[in-house]
């Protein structure tokens, strides 16, 4: 009996101790000069070796590495500007390497983190539509599409957003059939 008990305290304890952790070092940087200069080298060797040049596809073992050394720079330099950069790529490299939720809460830390960041309105857009594609959660979906809607209402990807709301609940059937009907309604015109 004891033993269950000491694991739900250690886990208890390690949890709150990683949450006060993550959270004191926010906008403070932590590492030093040296370390930020390896890092953004290492991150630069990884980004010009991640695509094969002659296929284009992805190397996911330096993908991974890549996500790492991204978040390694963000959590010793959160002050830099190039963060929010970072766990741009991180969310996108992350849905490359199929860990979608990763890839939303990659978004999510931008837009939480660095708000004044110029790609929060993508990350919005993002975040709702891989809820919508990827998790068939338009609950979730509709909430980042109106976010993105009433923050950004002249953005590009709000047309996008609203057709993509219009579209919830219907089968590709009905969406086809959507489209062949609004396609025959401009020829007419």
């Amino acid at each position: 009996m004891k033993k269950p008990l000491t694991f739900f305290v250690y886990c208890l304890l390690s949890t709150v101790y990683c949450l006060l952790s993550s959270c004191s070092n926010h906008g403070e940087n932590t590492g030093t000069p040296e370390e930020k200069k390896t890092l953004l080298s290492s991150i630069d060797s990884l980004q010009n070796k991640m695509f094969n040049p002659q296929t284009m596809e992805l190397d996911k073992a330096l993908a991974a590495k890549g996500v790492a050394a991204f978040q390694e720079y963000v959590k010793k330099f959160p002050a830099d500007t190039i963060c929010a950069e970072y766990l741009f790529r991180s969310s996108d490299l992350s849905r490359a390497l199929g860990d979608n939720q990763k890839a939303i809460d990659y978004l999510g830390r931008v837009c939480k983190d660095y708000p004044d960041f110029a790609k929060v309105p993508e990350c919005l857009f993002l975040q709702g539509y891989y809820y919508q594609e990827f998790f068939k959660d338009t609950v979730h979906a509709k909430e980042f599409y109106n976010q993105l809607i009433a923050k950004y209402p002249k953005h590009a990807f709000v047309d996008d957003a609203q057709a993509l709301m219009t579209m919830f609940g219907k089968s590709e059937e009905d969406i086809i059939k959507d489209f062949e009907k609004k396609d025959a309604e401009k020829k007419k015109i």
